[in-house]
């Protein structure tokens, strides 16, 4: 593992990096407290964000290249790029062949409905983590270890009111992802 890490480090700006290790520990926090794989969790945590060293001209050229499908919709917010693209560094780059890892970084940043144990940790690890300050955060920190659906749930609302400010578009795995959760209680 100290390999993917010293790799990751020179792939990654100093911030990001720091991001990424905080994003793992607090994976791992969280896999403890609802008994997923540990493993998995440290490794999709420190791997989540392992395409973000690129601008998002190359992380699209990097998704034609590698085979990565880009919808219409990717193209309009394309601050969720990496997460696809991600997976296929992950796998490509740093060897990691678990289909439960992978799925887990391909969706960290628009969810999906059908979230496994592990899907839903490290969508949530990665709004949690220590570095991350913004409103809302506490309230999730708190809900994050009381119940992972609400936690996610509550997640997935703020994601999709912070870009409805923005008049952004909405990923339609986030709605699926939020409507999956919802007729789940």
């Amino acid at each position: 593992m100290e390999y993917i890490k010293d790799k990751l480090q020179a792939a990654l700006k100093p911030e990001r990096y720091r991001h990424s290790l905080g994003v793992c520990s607090e994976a791992v926090k969280l896999a403890k407290r609802y008994g997923a794989d540990e493993n998995k969790a440290y490794t999709a945590g420190l791997l989540h964000d392992c395409a973000k060293g690129m601008s998002i001209e190359e992380q699209i050229n990097e998704c034609y290249k590698r085979g990565v499908e880009l919808d219409n919709i990717m193209l309009k917010c394309p601050a969720v790029i990496h997460a696809p693209l991600g997976a296929a560094v992950a796998a490509g780059e740093y060897g990691i062949n678990d289909s439960e890892i992978l799925e887990a970084i391909r969706y960290h940043t628009t969810a999906k409905s059908d979230m496994t144990t592990l899907d839903k940790i490290i969508y949530l690890a990665d709004m949690i983590e220590p570095s991350r300050s913004f409103d809302g955060v506490e309230l999730l920190r708190k809900t994050a270890y009381e119940d992972l659906d609400t936690a996610v749930l509550e997640a997935i609302r703020q994601s999709i009111f912070f870009n409805l400010k923005k008049n952004a578009v909405i990923h339609p795995k986030t709605l699926e992802a939020w409507n999956d959760l919802v007729k789940g209680r």
